[in-house]
């Protein structure tokens, strides 16, 4: 007896498994997976021996054609899990499997019945083809990326205290969160840098507190390997989420708006198991901050810094290298912009201290002190856009070499933070500064400068790595592409 339409297993309708967007490169599940090939059966086709009256090769493509043009074959399809664009795969298939003469019992003259009685064949023929139908409900919640607070379990068993320092560049925000790692039994501090975690890492030993350092390139030891440290400095994407800890801080919270690294800075945000977490950054991330960790029923205290000195700009740019004076700084957005200013520099007797992403940590250290140290001659600095990161530098003035950045305007939170490099509280270069490198350019600065930053909406997440494993389902481990890369990097709408 033929099954009616509602005797078929029914899957809930496809959804996409990555968390991306598809206009900013996500991917539906059928971009995702490969048909496998199903051989034809060496004996007649067992349990459908109702449809007997064979019929020959054209009679049989004529009959599948038409079983594929049906609407209501569509229909169910697309109830069970089978799209557009996997209906006709396995179709396809299907027909080659139907056309074999070892097949051709499945096919009945009475073409009214067959064409109804056929779809339960053809469905367990395209889960063969594409066996994720099978484990759609498994991988439905695997993919739920709208509820990552509850990817960390040992985070979630303490009711955490978070302290967000929210203020401009040289507001002390970060000074204050640090002093209470020092002062606390056990701590760890996730920076944006490896130059900013080394710093910390060193600090804290030269105060006597037994710090070890993290980074994606080493694991240094205030002691050794055999005697880890209760302290631990690190990059963001270092950090643990099984470790627990009194006091976290976590640097540079704005940067969870990023597109390319703010998955780690919401995962620390949820995941660090602390009893204190001590947020820095600015006021454009305290309500996505709260909104993220409302669900969990955690309160975030809010502490405001004002800047503790000024920054004025310039009422015109720099216009030429030979203006250049002990404590500027000028930033570039290319390694090439550095090596051209650099060598324009030495060609005016001018030895710069160079800071840009490649360079080794402990020769960014080395390039640091000497620009800081005022008894040495390199007192000029070219750098990249990451000593807006916290970087101690004694700068009196910030020149951008551009203002744009990979072929955009520079977004103003992003120059506000370059620019608020400028003048250090405590230092001889207490005032700032900030210019361009061309007089055109100044007034594009100014107009940057003077817009307002917008608070942040949308947030960076990646799934955990049990997550990712777990889409390898094994029954469809050979059809799922090995897609991590493209399912890694989410961005969350609050």
């Amino acid at each position: 007896m033929a099954r009616s339409r509602s005797d078929v297993p029914s899957l809930n309708r496809r959804r996409r498994i990555t968390g991306v967007p598809a206009d900013r490169g996500g991917s539906a599940i059928e971009d995702l997976v490969v048909p496998r090939a199903v051989a034809p059966p060496r004996t007649s086709v067992i349990g459908v021996e109702q449809w007997t009256e064979g019929l020959d090769s054209s009679s049989m493509s004529l009959a599948l054609d038409e079983f594929f043009r049906r609407k209501a074959v569509r229909e169910l399809s697309t109830e069970n899990g089978l799209n557009t664009k996997l209906f006709v795969t396995a179709y396809r298939s299907f027909r080659e499997y139907c056309l074999n003469e070892k097949c051709s019992s499945m096919i009945s003259s009475k073409r009214a019945t067959m064409l109804k009685g056929l779809f339960p064949y053809f469905l367990a023929h395209a889960r063969k083809v594409f066996p994720h139908l099978e484990a759609m409900d498994d991988l439905r919640m695997i993919s739920d990326l709208t509820q990552p607070h509850n990817w960390y379990p040992d985070a979630r068993t303490v009711q955490r205290k978070i302290i967000f320092h929210a203020g401009p560049t040289n507001s002390g925000k970060t000074y204050h969160a640090l002093k209470r790692f020092g002062e606390a039994k056990s701590g760890v501090y996730c920076g944006p840098l490896k130059l900013l975690a080394a710093e910390v890492f060193t600090r804290s030993n030269e105060l006597g507190i037994k710090c070890d350092l993290v980074t994606g390139e080493e694991r240094r030891y205030a002691v050794d390997n055999f005697h880890p440290s209760a302290h631990i400095s690190s990059t963001v994407e270092m950090l643990s989420t099984q470790m627990r800890v009194e006091v976290a801080v976590i640097d540079e919270i704005q940067m969870l708006r990023d597109e390319q690294r703010g998955w780690a800075w919401t995962r620390a945000l949820l995941g660090v198991a602390a009893d204190e977490v001590h947020l820095c950054g600015e006021l454009a991330a305290v309500d996505i901050v709260k909104k993220l960790v409302e669900p969990i029923g955690e309160h975030v205290e809010v502490r405001y810094y004002e800047r503790k000195s000024s920054l004025t700009i310039a009422n015109q740019g720099l216009g030429s290298l030979d203006n250049v004076q002990p404590g500027d700084c000028i930033v570039c957005f290319s390694r090439k912009t550095i090596y051209s200013i650099t060598r324009s520099l030495e060609k005016l007797g001018i030895k710069p201290a160079v800071i840009y992403g490649d360079l080794p940590p402990g020769t960014k250290l080395a390039q640091a002190s000497k620009f800081n140290d005022p008894n040495d001659p390199c007192n000029v600095l070219v750098a990249t856009d990451a000593i807006g990161m916290g970087l101690n530098l004694n700068i009196r003035r910030i020149i951008l070499a551009s203002c744009t950045r990979q072929g955009e305007l520079l977004p103003n939170y992003s120059a506000l933070q370059i620019c608020g490099r400028a003048g250090r509280f405590g230092t001889s270069f207490c005032d700032g500064i900030a210019t361009t490198l061309r007089n055109e350019d100044i007034g594009t600065l100014r107009e940057i400068l003077s817009q307002p930053v917008e608070p942040i909406e949308v947030v960076g997440i990646a799934p955990t790595f049990e997550q990712i494993e777990n889409v390898f389902i094994p029954s469809s481990t050979s059809v799922i592409r090995s897609s991590a890369g493209s399912i890694c990097f989410c961005l969350l709408d609050i």
